[in-house]
């Protein structure tokens, strides 16, 4: 029983082992606005955006707009509630995916500050935009995913102002940029890592900055936040099914720069752990600011580095095939 348990949820590791498995078929609905701060077709950019970030994943193959927008007009007068599971499953069946993802755009939101010293003025403006996703299994009907990010952006800005004469209003179509990629590079990651068990390791360790091997062509980010961390314990559900692994976190690092294909990073800040920690093939796992400043606060990144947990005997057998 355990050894067919850990078959079933590791069967995605054939395609990194032995390079045969074909990827997963995913179709992407054209994503909705539940903000009025956001329209329709900036909703449905943003859906757009999601999926070139997956579109160069190893494991999934990203189904074309248009055949989705296709059988949509077909459907759409026969089918009822749209945007529901078993819509998505529909259309799915269709096309051949065996996964659809409906994609929200759930809030939108820009703040201002100002402060002045004299006649220096200091403008500090932030936005945040939150987008929610299911991934649906077509052949169940069933949510097998279901995930909310918020991305943030923020700039600071410093004028001399004289009797407040100077009033220039800002322009947050850079922040929300900024925001929306930093919401859905997460979502892509976690796709990824959720559906196939593909992700991204170090690929080069060094006690000031490490290279891992994400890039801009998936949705890599200066200023992205990450946890490096080695694969601990398995766990298990009261009725002994599978649930994954636990992460021992190493150290947490924020992406310093791009390049296509992999990126260069440095510790995310102080109590984000030890760089000199990190070792080649150790992976790595997105985070928002808020978790980050939560696991600095329970100070969850070791002093040394975690004891290395060894595979079970079946898998270690299954890997070798």
């Amino acid at each position: 029983m355990k050894r067919a348990l850990l078959l079933a949820l590791l069967g995605v590791m054939c395609f990194a082992v032995a390079g045969e498995a074909a990827p997963i078929r995913l179709g992407i609905m054209k994503f909705v606005s539940r903000t009025k701060d956001v329209s329709e077709d900036k909703a449905a950019a943003i859906g757009d955006v999601l999926a070139r970030m997956l579109t160069n994943s190893k494991t999934i193959q990203v189904l074309e707009r248009d055949q989705i927008t296709q059988v949509e007009k077909e459907l759409h007068d026969s089918m009822s509630p749209m945007f529901s599971p078993t819509y998505a499953a529909q259309i799915g069946k269709i096309i051949g995916c065996q996964y659809m993802l409906l994609g929200a755009v759930t809030d939108y939101k820009t703040t201002g500050s100002h402060v002045n010293i004299l006649i220096v003025g200091t403008h500090k403006y932030n936005a945040s935009a939150t987008i929610d996703i299911r991934v649906v299994n077509v052949e169940t009907t069933e949510v097998v995913m279901s995930l909310s990010e918020t991305g943030m952006a923020s700039s600071t800005e410093r004028s001399v102002e004289f009797y407040s004469l100077i009033d220039k209003k800002f322009n947050f179509s850079g922040l929300e940029t900024g925001a929306i990629a930093d919401a859905t590079s997460r979502i892509s990651y976690k796709i990824r890592y959720s559906l196939t068990g593909e992700h991204s390791s170090v690929i080069k360790a060094g006690k000031d900055e490490i290279t891992v091997s994400f890039g801009e062509l998936s949705g890599a980010r200066p200023g992205g936040l990450y946890t490096v961390f080695t694969d601990g314990e398995e766990m298990f559900d009261s009725d002994g099914t599978s649930l994954g692994r636990d992460m021992n976190d190493i150290a947490a690092i924020r992406i310093v720069e791009v390049q296509p294909n992999f990126s260069t990073a440095e510790i995310a800040g102080k109590g984000a752990g030890n760089l000199s920690l990190v070792r080649k093939g150790d992976k790595i796992y997105p985070i928002s600011p808020q978790e980050l400043q939560t696991k600095i606060k329970r100070k969850v990144f070791p002093k040394a580095r975690p004891k290395e947990v060894k595979l079970d005997k079946d898998l270690e057998e299954f890997l070798r095939r």
